[in-house]
């Protein structure tokens, strides 16, 4: 009898940090979009359009809201990597969490109007911010293909292309757009993946 209750308390243990874990990345990832749409308000002519979100962390009328913004992000990422590891998750997810966490602040500390090498450097880490988070979504859908999850997925590939044709100087000047769509994706996914999770335990 001693060892049900202490099972069900386990149980009941585990379903509320995934339930908490949610929490955190709604509230957080809604305060990262909100920073990036008055960022957007605020600058969003030929130079944000062509540079992209790296943008406002160089500009003066948007610095501030990027930092505020990225930091919160990565915060939010990381608390949720750590309650969904203390509620059984998989340590992959985990550890792309923690990855998308660190790069995002990677990204801040690398301008890339700061010389070659930051440019480089920032230029490097976001392409393998973008992988890592490709990589999330994928194993996101090798486990739920629900209709938020595959939609998430498209708008997630469909911006990451918009963003790719418009690294080369092609005159095609939709990265802005094209970076907004990608993270709007993979926030998408996230939110179906911890969605899957909570009801998954439910049962």
């Amino acid at each position: 009898m001693g060892s049900i209750e202490k099972t069900t308390t386990e149980l009941s243990a585990s379903n509320e940090l995934k339930r908490h874990a949610v929490r955190v990345l709604v509230t957080t990832q809604a305060l990262f979009f909100l920073a990036l749409t008055w960022c957007v308000y605020l600058q969003h002519g030929f130079n944000a359009r062509s540079a992209g979100i790296s943008f406002f962390g160089v500009n003066h009328r948007t610095i501030f809201f990027a930092i505020l913004g990225y930091v919160i992000a990565a915060v939010g990422m990381w608390r949720t990597s750590n309650l969904f590891n203390e509620g059984g998750l998989g340590p992959y997810m985990s550890l792309g969490l923690k990855l998308v966490a660190v790069m995002l602040l990677l990204l801040l500390v690398t301008p890339y109007t700061g010389g070659t090498f930051l440019n480089w450097a920032h230029m490097s880490v976001g392409v393998l911010g973008a992988l890592v988070q490709l990589s999330i979504t994928y194993a996101v859908l090798r486990r739920t293909t629900s209709l938020w999850a595959v939609t998430g997925a498209a708008v997630q590939l469909v911006g990451g292309i918009l963003g790719a044709l418009s690294l080369p100087d092609w005159r095609f000047q939709f990265l802005l757009y094209g970076e907004l769509m990608f993270e709007l994706g993979f926030c998408v996914c996230l939110l179906q993946w911890t969605k899957f999770l909570v009801e998954r335990e439910a049962f």
